[in-house]
């Protein structure tokens, strides 16, 4: 217990979020948002919809309070609505760390019970703690932005536990929104759930590749494991749990399975086109493709693909092959930011200063640049 104390009173609700954060939610940098923005959205918020509050939603202001609270959040912070639509949905809106806006439908609320909607608070409280909605993104729909919104979710549902501090709660109101059945029509038997995963269908499904969440069986699975480890027994228990490094790893090896496999192949393959590429193009610029460059090319990317270098430039004079091989690595640089545009901005450099370094020719880093 004396370690949930210490806890309790050295973090706050960005520091909490922040300890709990999923493997592939990578923290990017912030950008500033005009702060108009979010007052025209709550003005037409406060037009048609009703703001949860202690006078005129008793209850639902009382779950926000005790959201808030469990997550070590000012209440001051966060406006919360309902808004009357069929469809189950809630939203986050934020603009800066001072302040959030969610949003739930009235169905949401009519299906939910006051401890599950808790989780739900707490899900969309996620998205303002890990300033997803202000971070500086330049995934766009590329590959690495489908992994990158998938992990958002797995993080901000592991918030939506810390609020409500149940697993059965939050697995309870994960199926129910996602499905829209009432627990009378649910049994509620996890280990029914997940046997869907078992299944050959489940494991070739690819439109999965390209939404920005992962399915509900994936969510409730990557949650159990999350019960499990230290940061969320030490909030909800003062116990001790799994190491949360190991978790993400069994998590991602989940997505892995049935979702994220092709595309980080293809980021794979985009980032060691580009830095083939690379190489090829130093080694031609600098007018030798000795035996000994050809064997650190092999060595390093394959027989294959030194031999696919050579077949191409073999009939060329040396002014052809430099523009041959300079358009591919532009083509595979292109390629490499269009796949992954985060990892290659924090990548790109230091691997084309490294390749000018082992090369050894001067100013290919800046040649490159001029390029691009």
């Amino acid at each position: 217990m004396l370690k949930q104390e210490r806890n309790t009173h050295s973090m706050d609700a960005f520091e909490l979020a922040s300890s709990v954060r999923y493997l592939d939610d990578a923290k990017l940098k912030t950008q500033t948002v005009d702060s108009a923005l979010i007052n025209n959205f709550e003005a037409g918020l406060a037009l048609n919809s009703l703001k949860i509050s202690p006078e005129i939603t008793p209850e639902l202001y009382k779950c926000l309070e005790s959201t808030c609270e469990n997550l070590y959040l000012d209440i001051d912070k966060v406006n919360a609505y309902v808004t009357s639509s069929p469809e189950i949905q809630a939203g986050c809106m934020s603009f800066s760390k001072d302040s959030c806006i969610i949003t739930l439908t009235s169905a949401v609320i009519n299906l939910l019970n006051f401890d599950e909607i808790k989780f739900i608070m707490g899900h969309e409280l996620g998205h303002f703690l890990l300033s997803h909605n202000i971070e500086e993104q330049h995934i766009n729909e590329s590959q690495e932005g489908y992994i990158k919104k998938r992990a958002q979710e797995i993080s901000v549902d592991r918030i939506g536990l810390l609020a409500c501090k149940d697993i059965d709660i939050a697995t309870k109101a994960i199926t129910k929104s996602l499905s829209g059945l009432s627990e009378n029509y649910i049994s509620f038997n996890m280990q029914g759930f997940l046997k869907q995963l078992d299944s050959d269908v489940a494991k070739n499904e690819e439109s999965g590749q390209f939404s920005s969440h992962p399915s509900f069986i994936l969510r409730v699975k990557a949650l159990l494991r999350f019960s499990l480890s230290d940061p969320y027994l030490q909030h909800a228990t003062g116990t001790s749990g799994a190491d949360l490094q190991e978790i993400d790893m069994l998590i991602q090896n989940d997505l892995n399975v049935y979702i994220d496999k092709d595309l980080r192949r293809d980021i794979d393959y985009s980032k060691k086109m580009f830095s083939f590429w690379g190489y090829a193009f130093a080694y031609v610029k600098g007018g030798s493709l000795s035996k000994d460059n050809q064997s650190i090319l092999a060595n390093k990317f394959g027989e294959d693909m030194k031999d696919k270098l050579i077949k191409m430039v073999k009939s060329m004079d040396k002014d052809d092959a430099i523009a041959a091989v300079q358009k591919k690595l532009l083509e595979s640089i292109g390629n490499y930011k269009s796949i992954a545009p985060n990892t290659a901005k924090k990548e790109l450099n230091t691997q084309l200063m490294l390749i000018e370094e082992e090369t050894k020719q001067e100013d290919f880093f800046k040649e490159i640049l001029r390029n691009i």
